[in-house]
């Protein structure tokens, strides 16, 4: 299993959920958007398309990260690259395989997501590299707003303005937990050169981030819920995004890895069960 270690913690399994929990709130969105019937087959492979597509970026973004290591690195940036391209490739057949029953939609939806995915951390022309938050905008809109189509066209094929917003707050809360990374690895950051919010403001700014982000996924399902666009039961996904906002305020200040390693890491299991209750206002329990 120490063998395995190395590999776990580049492709980051459990956080690559966000990507199928960004799906079923697409999914459960097109429920509670009356449109109902279709096969389990559908989804379930779309859902595995996404956690397989999330691996195979991760993976891409551990290479990006490695690169220029020394060789006695425990995975090199060749060896992650090659394995989170065998990750999409695997994601991109699953989706052309169910495309003859869910419809072309959710493939393209998944590949701008994957586009976007890829683009943030690459290295001269990554969305970080440009820095202005384009990097955190694009997990937003690739943890978010884009499964959240995707699911939706699985059960439609299309997509909808409607699907568009339900996945907004998704995808502000995913991007909660992504954020902390720019903590946790100055150093590959500062040799690419990316422009991070904490290389342009500093840790003691930045970290507010961390407070901020859970509380805007938290006012986001407030309004979608006020607006019916949610179940009542969303209401209950603030509570796991106020606890996250409140394990970031005593972070501290000197930017300790390991600090925010471990937030990181309950930020995750915040998102997650918001991203649950999400799922279950909008089907109606």
């Amino acid at each position: 299993m120490e063998r395995l270690r190395p590999w776990q913690d580049a492709a980051r399994p459990v956080q690559a959920l966000l990507a199928p929990a960004g799906v079923a709130i697409g999914l459960a969105y097109s429920r509670w958007d009356a449109h109902t019937g279709g096969g389990f087959l559908g989804p379930a492979v779309v859902a595995l398309a996404a956690w397989l597509a999330a691996v195979g970026v991760q993976l891409i973004d551990h290479a990006w990260d490695r690169l220029g290591a020394p060789p006695h690195e425990p995975i090199e940036a060749r060896e992650a690259a090659a394995v989170g391209a065998i990750a999409l490739a695997l994601a991109g057949a699953l989706g052309l395989a169910i495309a003859p029953v869910v419809g072309a939609a959710p493939l393209g939806y998944g590949a701008v997501a994957v586009i976007l995915g890829l683009a943030r951390g690459a290295p001269v022309v990554g969305l970080d590299t440009l820095g202005y938050g384009l990097g955190d905008l694009a997990n937003v809109l690739a943890l978010g707003p884009l499964p959240a189509l995707a699911g939706y066209a699985t059960r439609t094929g299309g997509g909808s303005f409607g699907a568009f917003l339900a996945g907004l707050p998704a995808g502000l809360i995913a991007a909660s937990p992504l954020f902390a990374r720019h903590f946790t690895r100055p150093e590959a950051d500062a040799a690419l050169s990316r422009m991070t919010p904490v290389v342009m403001m500093g840790v003691q700014q930045s970290r507010l981030a961390l407070v901020a982000l859970p509380l805007l996924g938290a006012a986001g399902v407030v309004l979608a819920a006020r607006a019916r666009e949610y179940g009542p039961v969303a209401y209950a996904a603030c509570v796991p995004l106020a606890i996250a906002a409140i394990l970031a305020v005593p972070l501290p200040a000197s930017g300790e890895p390991e600090a925010f390693a471990r937030w990181e890491r309950r930020a995750l299991a915040c998102a997650l069960a918001a991203a649950a209750l999400i799922v279950l206002g909008l089907i109606g329990v």
